[in-house]
């Protein structure tokens, strides 16, 4: 049985949002990258704040764009931050549209397989 929650998959997508960041920083603190990677962190930020009651304009919802760096950005080079963000973005989806809802896990069928295949090839991210 899965018990992970919306705040949890955003969590986990804010974590490595913020690694890769750092990771980011750390090379080229000058990296015109970082203004991308600083954007997803905050977004984060504010949907794991609007999930947690914190904060309440989910008119804010519709100008995040960090489901679109996933798919233009990570996609092909760094397939966990793109599952990650993609498992966020899913969310923030129907929050805005104003639906249930329904987190990842509960959709896919191939979620858990995903995740195992994720997991063998990325151990220290889990």
């Amino acid at each position: 049985m899965n018990n992970m929650t919306a705040l949890n998959y955003v969590e986990k997508a804010l974590t490595l949002a913020e690694k890769r960041y750092a990771e980011v920083k750390h090379l080229n603190s000058h990296s015109p990258l970082l203004q991308m990677y600083d954007s997803i962190v905050q977004q984060l930020i504010f949907l794991r704040d609007l999930i947690e009651g914190k904060e309440k304009d989910k008119a804010k919802l519709w100008k995040m764009t960090f489901g679109m760096y996933a798919a233009k950005e990570f996609d092909n080079s760094d397939e966990l931050f793109f599952e990650r963000l993609s498992d966020a973005w899913f969310i923030v989806d129907q929050i805005r549209r104003g639906l249930k809802v329904r987190l990842p896990h509960e959709v896919d069928a191939n979620y858990k397989m995903k995740q195992h295949n994720l997991k063998m090839k990325y151990p220290g991210e889990f």
